[in-house]
């Protein structure tokens, strides 16, 4: 993987080339991918988060999603500017199209946390525009730990992470995941950059 990202580096290096890449955050839920996508963010202000219509009004201090009713959220469906629509623990999550197509329009780095079981909605509609990195957890008790937080009060989160887990650990995501990093506790920084390095590699900013 490596030597052939070095090699794509170099010849996009020496043609002034920066090939932009829609960067797909996959990995179980409480391994910290938001925290990461906000690091991202403040290391380089070309990422452009992707926020998701929800069906459930925003907590308190949250900004990175935006509410719309269910009647909404089908009539934006209807009018085909939603890529997908997935549900989650009760509520429907959207993704725009619009903001992605404008995030390449504008030389930007479209950034998503994205459910690696869906992957092919991605792939279909970006076709080799996109990075995958799957975000692991240190250990499964670093997963129960985050999410005591009160989001997970019946475990369900828990549970599907464990699964998720265990499929990825015995190989059922090689084929979609591009590269992949240990988010280690207290070292979100540290992954953060990792992933950012590794980006810039890809779209041939950096060798």
């Amino acid at each position: 993987m490596r030597s052939v990202v070095s090699m794509k580096a170099t010849l996009n290096a020496a043609r002034g080339v920066s090939n932009q890449k829609f960067l797909l955050l996959f990995g179980p839920s409480g391994v910290g991918k938001s925290a990461i996508i906000r690091e991202l963010r403040q290391l380089d202000s070309r990422f452009a988060y992707i926020s998701p219509f929800m069906t459930r009004a925003l907590r308190s201090g949250e900004t990175d999603k935006v509410s719309v009713s269910n009647t909404v959220l089908d009539e934006l469906n209807n009018q085909e500017k939603i890529l997908a629509i997935n549900e989650l623990y009760g509520v429907r999550y959207a993704t725009p199209r619009e903001p992605i197509e404008k995030a390449f329009v504008e030389n930007c780095f479209p950034l998503l946390d994205w459910p690696v079981q869906k992957v092919q909605i991605m792939l279909t509609a970006f076709p080799g525009k996109t990075f995958k990195v799957y975000v692991e957890p240190p250990d499964v008790v670093a997963i129960e730990r985050h999410l005591e937080d009160g989001r997970d009060p019946g475990r369900s989160r828990y549970t599907a992470a464990l699964n998720e887990l265990e499929a990825y650990y015995q190989g059922g995501y090689d084929n979609v995941v591009d590269w992949s990093i240990v988010n280690s506790e207290f070292e979100v920084r540290k992954t953060a950059e990792k992933i950012y390095e590794m980006y810039l590699t890809v779209i041939g900013e950096r060798q």
